[in-house]
Parts: structure tokens; C-alpha cells; sequence
């Protein structure tokens, strides 16, 4: 997926597993993984603005502020948690385990 250099430390990178796009943030040395789209309006996470300290995101859109370790919501207008996904280093590469999404309607 990504290499532990390839997100420097305060940012966040996308990716699609599993027919998920996933948003992998780089917080002090720790990385988290979570749903790349906003629960409030489509906007891409990873574009906005991260908090490595705190390990939150603020959707670009319209501010929400999002807890990058367990997804809740810290400030409005979002409502609903973004979901978050399980991250382990195996050597240099950041895994993030998502489970297939089913297809079709």
C-alpha cells in the first residue's frame, strides 16, 4: 500500500482498498486509517487540515474536526463518526485492513 516515508509526519495520503477510499494520516510517527469522505458533505479528508498532536482531521469543506483514533465527531456540522480501520507496520509498509465491500445494488 504505502511505504512509512511516503506520508511525512502531519499529513494524510489516499488510497483505495478493497473498493474503499481510505485516508491514512502520519501523527507524530503513528498512522491512522479511516473512511477518506466526510459524513457530512463530499469532502475528501485527506486534503484537510491535520492535527498531528491531537490526531484529528478538519474536513475541508466545512470544518468538521474528526478524532483520526476512533472517528467521532469533536466539532459540528458532521453529525455521524467517520468509520475507522486497523493499521500495522510489517517492516517499512503501512497495512490497513479493510474487509471487501460487496458489489452490485
Amino acid at each position: 500500500m504505502a511505504r512509512v516515508g511516503e506520508i511525512p509526519d502531519g499529513e494524510g495520503r489516499a488510497f483505495d482498498v478493497n473498493d474503499v477510499t481510505v485516508g491514512v494520516f502520519n501523527c507524530g510517527g503513528s498512522y491512522f486509517a479511516v473512511t477518506d469522505v466526510c459524513t457530512h458533505a463530499h469532502a475528501l479528508l485527506h486534503e484537510g487540515s491535520l492535527d498531528r498532536v491531537r490526531c484529528t482531521i478538519e474536513c475541508p469543506l466545512h470544518s468538521t474536526e474528526f478524532d483520526l483514533r476512533t472517528g467521532q465527531v469533536l466539532a459540528p456540522p458532521a453529525t455521524e463518526p467517520i468509520a475507522t480501520f486497523p493499521v500495522r507496520l510489517a517492516g517499512d509498509e503501512i497495512q490497513v485492513c479493510v474487509a471487501p465491500q460487496p458489489h452490485g445494488g
